[in-house]
């Protein structure tokens, strides 16, 4: 049994590194083609904020399961429930900062009450993305739909911390897919944020903060 845990660890943390590397590689491209300014800042922060970390993240507990003699699939079904919350700030901290970054051409990017993100606070930003996350339209099914997730982590946790950790750096460079909720009333979560228009570069843009 010890030997499959091992089998896991190692390909889980392979694969860690693999989809940082195709992030890189990605992100590289952008750079050598140069054709694409907004993208080439988007994924470069998408990687120092998300990339990076939930690569050494996922690294080191897939590592962890390889040294423990009767790990259990339960440890690392909680461990990715722990992170799921830890995905969600490391998003937030990556669309506030690219939106310091980069303008839209229908104005600043503003919340559903209004508010330019830019100018919140990035603890102010996380207090009320949670805050409208679980308020407004249909709250019941948002809540239901979390439970599912929950569970799917809990049983399929290597499909998850690894989905999780490919899809989060696309979802935080789009303000519909990383600002967005079920709860703001539109057809599809996030529509509000679609109709800012294309993005351009600040011009201060290439040394984000």
């Amino acid at each position: 049994m010890h030997t499959w845990w091992v089998v896991l660890g190692l390909a889980g943390a392979g694969a860690a590194l693999g989809i940082l590397l195709v992030q890189v590689l990605f992100w590289l491209r952008l750079r050598r083609v140069g054709t694409d300014p907004v993208g080439i800042f988007t994924q470069g922060v998408a990687l120092r904020w998300v990339g990076v970390p939930l690569a050494v993240l996922h690294v080191a507990l897939f590592l962890l399961l390889t040294r423990l003699d009767q790990p259990g699939w339960w440890i690392g079904g909680v461990a990715t429930v722990l992170s799921m919350p830890v995905r969600r700030l490391l998003n937030l901290k990556a669309i506030a900062t690219i939106l310091r970054g980069v303008r839209y051409e229908r104005g600043p990017v503003r919340d559903r009450d209004g508010v330019e993100v830019e100018r919140q606070s990035y603890w102010r930003l996380v207090l009320c993305w949670y805050r409208q996350e679980y308020t407004g339209r249909a709250v019941g099914d948002v809540i239901a739909i979390k439970i599912l997730g929950l569970l799917v982590h809990l049983l399929f946790w290597p499909l998850a911390a690894l989905g999780g950790q490919a899809s989060h750096v696309l979802m935080c460079q789009d303000p519909a897919d990383a600002l967005g909720h079920s709860t703001d009333g539109h057809e599809r979560p996030g529509d509000g944020y679609r109709s800012f228009g294309t993005p351009h570069l600040r011009f201060a843009a290439q040394n984000p903060r």
